[in-house]
């Protein structure tokens, strides 16, 4: 048993020696491409334009609305809530008002539109801009509505919402911080304006059928309900007009970072991987290519015997 153990101990020892007698012979090549990767990685770090990260953390504003909707939800009868139906209202639905909000602001109705109003092309296409001239560099071409905003949704802006805190997060990451900071805290702002509009419009439509129901119906049960409706309607666009933070309020607002403290890329990280990268790839590349030729390979492995 020791007679076929020993020998293969025996061949990973001279093998392991020989390992490091090459490492050795070639550690300058070895300290030469840490040094280089250890440059080549630092230099990365600094020349790659950096991109800052903001984010506005803000929560759904539905408890009003909610109350409100619920009390007389409480209140109607079948014929309050047959006619409620009809007039297009959806009481106790605060849910699906959060997520009609979150709707519109992944909508590309609404990205192109923010686009088009913050004149955002020629700097989320700055490589195709003349600044100089105020216009489109010839033969770059004129990048389109459609390009700037799936560039804009995928690569700029992103939304989470967290189901448990219920705190939703827009973020915006981009080269010029304060750019990023303005266009974040902007579309909460009109995000909360284009919801405010469209609830007047809808509360101002459904006045306008109870309106004309009322007109048509003489029951005194079903006149009730309608009258409650449209106070409930006339609460609602009397909160849409006063409330500006109408389908969220910002918790965490946008806040351009420091300077030296961008999102991308990691110059700790490339600093640091720099020499274990260099390290690693020069020690791959002495080991694949065999013991060196030359002078030093004569020395260790062509030394003339004595007889």
């Amino acid at each position: 048993m020791n007679d076929v153990v020993m020998p293969r101990t025996q061949d990973e020892s001279v093998n392991l020696r020989t390992v490091l007698a090459q490492l050795l012979r070639k550690r300058w090549w070895i300290l030469a491409g840490v040094v280089v990767s250890t440059v080549v990685f630092t230099a990365a770090a600094h020349w790659i334009t950096p991109v800052y990260r903001v984010t506005v953390v803000m929560v759904t504003v539905s408890s009003e609305r909610n109350s409100l909707a619920g009390s007389v939800s409480q209140s109607l009868g079948q014929i309050g809530g047959g006619l409620a139906s009809l007039a297009g209202l959806n009481v106790g639905s605060g849910d699906s008002e959060t997520q009609e909000a979150l709707g519109v602001l992944r909508s590309r109705e609404f990205g192109e539109q923010f686009i088009k109003d913050e004149n955002l092309m020629p700097q989320l296409f700055a490589s195709n801009w003349d600044s100089a001239t105020q216009s489109w560099k010839a033969g770059k071409g004129v990048p389109t509505i459609n390009k700037a905003f799936n560039y804009f949704n995928k690569g700029i802006r992103t939304v989470t919402q967290d189901n448990k805190t219920g705190l939703t997060t827009l973020q915006i990451d981009w080269r010029d911080r304060n750019a990023a900071a303005a266009w974040a805290n902007q579309l909460l702002k009109r995000l909360n304006a284009v919801m405010r509009s469209r609830a007047i419009a809808n509360a101002d439509a459904s006045i306008a059928f109870l309106e004309r129901e009322l007109q048509t119906t003489s029951v005194v049960e079903t006149r009730e309900a309608i009258n409650r409706l449209i106070e409930t309607q006339v609460k609602q666009r009397m909160l849409a007009n006063v409330t500006e933070e109408y389908a969220f309020r910002v918790v965490d607002p946008a806040i351009a970072p420091d300077a030296d403290d961008p999102a991308k890329p990691p110059k700790f990280l490339l600093e640091v991987a720099g020499p274990m990268v260099g390290l690693l790839l020069s020690v791959a590349a002495v080991l694949m290519l065999g013991p060196g030729s030359g002078a030093a390979g004569t020395a260790s492995g062509s030394r003339p015997s004595s007889i």
